[in-house]
């Protein structure tokens, strides 16, 4: 890829996280801070559920 090309390209992604990050700023901060917490149970969540050993089946021999 040509230096330019990818300048261009890395300008283009700053410039779109930067409207990001200022969207970001715009909601108030309770919000904020409830969506932070969600995240965090859901990562728990996803932690507990891959921690656990699998489970084995026991077949019954007749």
């Amino acid at each position: 890829m040509l230096p330019s090309t990818h300048l261009t390209l890395h300008e283009l992604r700053a410039a779109e996280l930067r409207r990001e990050a200022a969207d970001h700023a715009l909601i108030p901060r309770d919000r904020r801070r409830i969506r932070v917490q969600v995240g965090l149970k859901i990562v728990e969540l996803g932690n507990r559920i891959a921690a656990q050993p699998p489970t084995r089946h026991r077949t019954r021999i007749a």
